[in-house]
């Protein structure tokens, strides 16, 4: 199989990541690769690169940090779990992602605008607050406009105390963090990134899969993990774009065996006849990989 350019910088990067090719020289190619892969931060710090782009991308995670400690602080005594945050790779998230108890999230949401945040949108299952730059999404379940994916208060079971850049913090146990990547990634956003790679290679297990039996997930972690197996052989680049035909599929389906998804799936159409987010959708749906 012949490997074209853009395959063997996804594949040097993997290295990268792994710590098995320490001696590559960084290149734009694998800088422009490792942020479309959200993975900018972790190849900064392998290779020690200086300068202003790693200059912005720790400070901020400094930022980042600084707003979850005093989110966890605040939370404190709510039934809450961080998600999307903690990785086995280093990353800025674009904002902090909180899954709350369906009881707690309109007093979590007021305290939350003590701060000085304000809801910048509001769905069914999903407030967001902001504050200059600063993105707090407080969810109930993960959801698609309006459509639950994942049932989020069960997701909520599985949580422990871990470690955030030093900050204890409530989190998703890795493996139900791994379901939830891999969900997200599939049914929300429709790309697919070596952040969720190595987060569904380093953390899915058998833990994931009866989760995902139990939350009907399954074909999502079984996707995941057969596009992993793409990645290492070779047969594709990253980040993928998941065609809309096996995405609508894939929904329907869940729709189909879910009655929690088959329930809220109205909100979608909902969402279709309202002109704005008619477009932004169609926007989502319809955009090219990066």
């Amino acid at each position: 199989m012949v490997i074209d350019k853009k395959g063997i910088v996804l594949r040097n990067i993997i290295k990268i990541i792994e710590g098995n090719n320490t001696s590559q020289m960084i290149t734009d190619s694998i800088i422009d690769k490792a942020s479309k892969n959200k993975i900018l931060l972790h190849v900064l710090r392998a290779f020690n690169i200086q300068g202003s782009l790693r200059q912005s991308q720790e400070l901020r995670m400094r930022r980042i940090t600084e707003d979850v400690n005093i989110l966890s602080k605040l939370l404190k005594g709510y039934d809450y779990a961080f998600f999307k945050l903690i990785k086995p790779v280093s990353y800025v998230p674009a904002d902090v992602d909180i899954l709350i108890n369906a009881n707690q999230v309109g007093k979590a949401a007021k305290q939350i605008m003590g701060l000085g945040y304000t809801v910048a949108v509001k769905d069914p299952y999903c407030l967001t607050l902001t504050r200059g730059d600063s993105i707090v999404d407080l969810y109930v379940h993960p959801s698609l406009g309006g459509a639950i994916f994942i049932d989020g208060q069960k997701l909520l079971e599985h949580k422990s105390i871990k470690a955030y850049n030093g900050v204890e913090v409530n989190a998703l146990e890795s493996y139900a963090e791994a379901l939830a990547v891999a969900a997200h990634a599939i049914y929300k956003e429709k790309i697919y990134t070596l952040n969720d790679y190595f987060t569904i290679k380093e953390w899915v297990s058998a833990k994931s899969f009866k989760l995902a039996e139990e939350l009907i997930c399954k074909p999502i972690l079984k996707l995941a993990l057969s596009l992993n197996e793409k990645i290492e052989k070779g047969f594709m680049d990253m980040p993928y774009k998941v065609p809309t035909p096996l995405w609508l599929a894939l929904l329907f389906q869940k729709i189909h065996e879910d009655k929690v998804t088959r329930t809220t799936s109205i909100n979608i159409l909902k969402e279709l006849l309202n002109e704005s987010s008619c477009k932004a959708m169609i926007s989502k749906f319809t955009r090219e990989s990066y």
